[in-house]
């Protein structure tokens, strides 16, 4: 569990964004402004491939800060079907308190098998 979604990144440390790969590549992007700095210029060079751009026909250049913030609102404390199809189906997927992270994983996984 702590090799797939990582300890090391914490914004909101109690709270992680569950969001269906799917959905994700179909609504994210980034256009790497948040790897400049103030001035414009590069912290550490960009990687070779073009920056990523929302493959929903939408034209977004840049949500990433959308899926980084984490309001305490968003956060989900049920494991009901509803939850689960957030995750499956919204753009930003689900919020989930991290110490219900595994129980709620394993009940989307079982809905993605059915």
């Amino acid at each position: 569990m702590s090799e797939s979604i990582g300890s090391s990144f914490h914004l909101f440390p109690d709270y992680k964004r569950i969001v269906h790969a799917p959905i994700f590549f179909k609504y994210f992007a980034s256009d790497r402004r948040h790897m400049k700095d103030h001035d414009g210029g590069w912290i550490h060079p960009p990687p070779s491939y073009d920056p990523v751009t929302a493959a929903d026909g939408s034209g977004t250049k840049h949500n990433l800060n959308e899926y980084m913030n984490i309001s305490s609102m968003e956060v989900i404390n049920n494991f009901e079907q509803d939850s689960i199809n957030g995750v499956l189906c919204k753009k930003l997927g689900a919020v989930i308190d991290e110490n219900l992270l595994e129980d709620f994983l394993q009940r989307v996984f079982s809905a993605i098998k059915s």
